[in-house]
């Protein structure tokens, strides 16, 4: 056991439209401090509250010991399997990582195995359809900039707020949209088709066989994901591969997704599912069952960056969701050195630890102030939640 050891925790909630980051730092008697993010769908102060009172967890530990401390967090939380407990226990993974790259002087990826691509990983684009309405045309619009901002993968609803089925109407009209996209892009660009958890496992395979025609490279999270029955149903008839798990918050949970359906791609989501231990358990479990990884990432920069060094290191890494060049136009500034997406690729970052440092002069200029005027999520059954304004 090293002497370095964790002193202290500070959280920070940054606003934007549809849902607020939560960003978190840990330091040491070393001087030297990590960063993470803790971002959920929603409950921003309570996932912040949460790591404060966790925090006898960790404060005086050393941040080596990993292992020891996933343990520990999710073992003696007596109610660990939710959400806000183990996005407490991702960040502070997280930062974990980040003190140990930041000690030894190497960036994090290189501590979890090594890069097994190239220098960049491929991403796909979400958020993108927020000017779209019920007239095709203007998906078609919005999908052709896509393309021209250079990326070949783009991830989009084409449901609206529709939960179990969809009336006729409803149902062609989504062909519609999803048959305009195509028309726009052409054959050579993944389209990868959200279902947001919407559907009975009957209509998303009514779904599936409708969509077929324009080759969907999956068809993510069709039904709820309280059913693994209902989706290993989906999965075993459905022409188009399935993908699923942004909110499964385990390797026990993987572990029972992987034995009893067959899902084509698992998507953790990092931050809230136990960090980058965790995460390189998840991905080994279904590299086993030759599964792909594609991490679930609507979250903010830091998160970004985490998977990227996540994803560097996975054998069976497929492709990464970024939000970044749809997002709000500052979300660039929040970093000290920007995460670099260019033509539908992720620098990863090679600076020692995570490689990213928040820059606190535009943490406290979009701070989150109490809940009490802002958006805290986005309610994905309500009536245009897709085209959530992105202006302050």
């Amino acid at each position: 056991m090293s002497d370095l050891r964790i002193t202290d925790v500070e959280t920070y909630i940054v606003a934007n439209p549809w849902k607020p980051w939560v960003f978190v730092r840990l330091d040491t008697n070393k001087g030297i401090h990590g960063l993470a993010e803790a971002t959920t769908h929603s409950k921003p102060e309570t996932v912040a509250a949460a790591i404060e009172e966790m925090s006898d967890f960790f404060i005086g530990e050393d941040p080596f010991a990993t292992e020891r401390l996933w343990l520990e967090m999710y073992r003696d939380e007596w109610f660990s399997k939710n959400v806000v407990n183990t996005t407490v226990i991702s960040a502070i993974d997280m930062a974990c990582w980040d003190i140990k790259g930041k000690m030894l002087d190497r960036p994090v990826y290189e501590l979890i195995g090594g890069n097994v691509h190239d220098d960049t990983i491929r991403a796909y684009a979400n958020g993108w359809y927020t000017e779209t309405t019920d007239d095709p045309a203007t998906w078609q619009k919005a999908a052709k900039q896509v393309v021209n901002d250079g990326y070949d993968a783009m991830k989009f609803d084409p449901f609206g707020k529709s939960w179990q089925r969809m009336d006729r109407e409803k149902f062609n009209h989504s062909v519609d949209i999803v048959r305009a996209v195509r028309e726009a892009v052409g054959p050579d660009v993944d389209l990868l088709i959200e279902g947001h958890g919407r559907f009975t496992a009957g209509q998303a395979l009514e779904v599936a066989n409708a969509f077929s025609e324009f080759h969907p490279t999956w068809f993510e999270e069709p039904c709820p994901p309280d059913s693994i029955n209902s989706l290993g149903k989906v999965a075993d008839k459905s022409p188009i591969p399935i993908a699923t798990g942004e909110r499964l918050v385990s390797k026990y949970e993987f572990r029972d997704l992987l034995a009893n359906t067959d899902v084509d791609i698992i998507q953790p989501d990092i931050m809230n599912t136990g960090g980058i231990t965790e995460a390189k358990k998840i991905a080994a479990q279904a590299e086993a069952e030759h599964v792909s990884f594609a991490p679930h990432n609507p979250q903010g920069p830091v998160a970004t960056a985490i998977s990227a060094h996540v994803d560097a290191a996975v054998p069976n890494f497929m492709i990464q969701e970024v939000f970044q060049t749809y997002d709000v136009e500052w979300v660039n500034d929040l970093l000290v050195d920007p995460i670099v997406v260019e033509d539908g690729y992720i620098e990863i970052p090679q600076r020692p630890g995570l490689g990213v440092e928040l820059d606190m002069g535009v943490v406290e200029e979009h701070a989150y102030s109490d809940g009490k005027d802002e958006v805290h999520t986005i309610n994905l059954f309500e009536k245009d939640w897709e085209t959530r304004s992105l202006v302050d």
